[in-house]
Formats: structure tokens, C-alpha cells, sequence
């Protein structure tokens, strides 16, 4: 059982309760805050790669990544600041530049779904970043799992399941 919460953080001028040890990303969720994210996944421990859960805490000097931040009690946090939702915008135009298929089949890539999802709720157009492309080779005889790499979307969560929670260390990402 989870221990009984102790203090509180104001997200969005709501105050909401946490327990040591909880993440601002963490809290959030519990309160129904929404706070976008590519490379968050329950299972795995926290990352802060894709920076799209950045949060503005008063007082603070810069924006933080709301999934490695712990709550502290009596903690402001605003989650979706003018500047916040440019930065968001501005790091989603960048991936998006790496993946060129705007309308994948979720078979193909579940993570590019995500991508596309976020890129709609931003209204974000991809196009102003022009570069190198994800994925270098699609060449993989394994039957049992389907990888495309040209959409790849740079969250490393294939890479942190293989290590944590299967113990492999097997893949890795090069070239980034």
C-alpha cells in the first residue's frame, strides 16, 4: 500500500496532494493534469529525454523536466505556460523533421502514432526543420518482432525495456 499523502504542490493553481517520492509528472497524472510526454513509461525509470513534460516552477531559474523533478511541499508549478507551449511546439517540429510519414498504420509504428497525436493537440506543422531522417536500415530477419526504423521517434523506451526490464542490454541507439 501506497503511504498516506503528506503535502501538497500547486499545479495550475489547483493544489494537489503527493507522497514522498512522487514526481511532479507523477502528481499530475493523478489530477488529471495533462503533461505531454514521447519517452514517459510507468515501468521504466524516469528518463526527462523527449522534454516535452518541462514545467515552470516559480521561482525557479529554468524550466524543469516534470517526470525527473520531485515534488517538494509548497511547490508552484505551471504546466502550460506561453513559453512552455513554444518550447513544446518547437521540440515536437524537431522530431516530427526526423519522421517524414505523417499518416502511419499503427502496425508499422505505434510510437509515430503518439508523435502524430501530439503533433495534432499542439498544432504543430511539421516542415520549418529540414535534416537527416530516422533510421538507418530496415534490414532485420528476426520473425518475431517487427521493428521500423525510419520511425523511430528517438524516446529510447525500446532501448530502456530491453535493459531494465528484461536485463539484456541487446539494442542500442547509434548515431545520435
Amino acid at each position: 500500500a501506497k503511504p498516506a499523502a503528506t503535502a501538497t504542490i500547486t499545479l495550475d493553481g489547483v493544489d494537489v496532494a503527493f507522497t514522498e517520492g512522487e514526481t511532479i509528472y507523477d502528481t499530475a497524472q493523478r489530477a488529471d493534469i495533462e503533461v505531454p510526454t514521447l519517452c514517459y513509461d510507468p515501468r521504466l525509470e524516469a528518463f526527462g529525454a523527449c522534454r516535452l513534460c518541462i514545467v515552470e516552477i516559480e521561482g525557479g531559474r529554468n524550466p524543469v523536466a516534470s517526470c525527473t523533478t520531485p515534488a517538494t511541499s509548497g511547490m508552484v508549478v505551471h504546466t502550460q505556460t506561453e513559453t512552455i507551449e513554444k518550447h513544446r511546439r518547437t521540440l515536437l517540429e524537431l522530431v516530427a523533421s526526423e519522421n517524414p510519414e505523417e499518416n502511419i498504420d499503427p502496425l508499422r509504428g505505434f510510437a509515430s502514432q503518439e508523435l502524430n497525436q501530439l503533433l495534432e493537440q499542439h498544432d504543430v506543422q511539421p516542415g520549418r526543420f529540414q535534416g537527416e531522417h530516422s533510421g538507418m536500415s530496415n534490414k532485420d530477419d528476426n520473425p518475431f518482432i517487427l521493428r521500423d526504423y525510419d520511425h523511430c521517434i528517438s524516446c529510447y523506451r525500446c532501448v530502456r525495456v530491453c535493459a531494465e526490464q528484461e536485463g539484456d542490454h541487446a539494442i542500442t541507439m547509434m548515431n545520435r
